[in-house]
């Protein structure tokens, strides 16, 4: 009778760790942003976040070199506030990590799926601009890139910076979109 009862409350424990709530955005400045503005990388995004939406990316003009997959993860809250406002909250996370691609032919064709991660990009929503002197941050956003191999740190300095790093020049193109590409979550953005 002990063991069972015992079997029951391990078991409830379980199902209850299982099921705990993706973070909201109320916690975001306590969670991930340190007091200079520094970002963390969010854990658990793919099993605890919502997922907005995927994009494929050749990596090559030619589109031959090889292809990419974004995927992009944000708390659930911040998706039923875009609903009803039609943009993100001040705390709203945007996580995107970045993998390359292995392709293989199966049944149903040449197919590409994502394998090693490359990069993961993080975006934190600032409508108080929090952080005025601190160069990862403008326009709204905190902007934040880790390397997977240089892991627990953004390697962000400048969102204006160079290569991976220059934020403002992959997201001048929606600029008046509050610098998020969101046409590709339009089926989760859509009351």
């Amino acid at each position: 009778m002990n063991k069972h009862i015992a079997a029951v409350v391990l078991g409830s424990a379980a199902s209850m760790a299982l099921a705990a709530p993706a973070p909201s955005i109320d916690k975001t400045y306590s969670r991930y942003v340190n007091k200079t503005g520094a970002i963390s990388l969010p854990a658990n995004i793919q099993q605890d976040w919502s997922h907005l939406g995927s994009y494929v990316v050749h990596t090559s003009e030619d589109g031959k070199a090889g292809i990419d997959v974004h995927q992009v993860y944000t708390q659930p809250t911040s998706i039923d506030y875009y609903r009803k406002h039609q943009r993100f909250p001040d705390g709203a996370v945007l996580v995107k990590t970045v993998s390359g691609t292995t392709s293989e032919t199966l049944t149903t064709g040449k197919v590409n799926y994502a394998n090693a991660l490359k990069v993961t990009f993080v975006m934190v929503k600032d409508d108080k601009n929090r952080f005025p002197t601190n160069k990862a941050w403008g326009e709204g956003w905190g902007w934040a890139l880790f390397d997977p191999t240089k892991p627990g740190k953004s390697q962000t300095t400048d969102w204006k910076g160079e290569g991976f790093n220059n934020c403002f020049g992959c997201h001048i193109p929606v600029k008046q979109n509050d610098w998020v590409y969101t046409q590709g979550y339009e089926d989760i953005l859509t009351p």
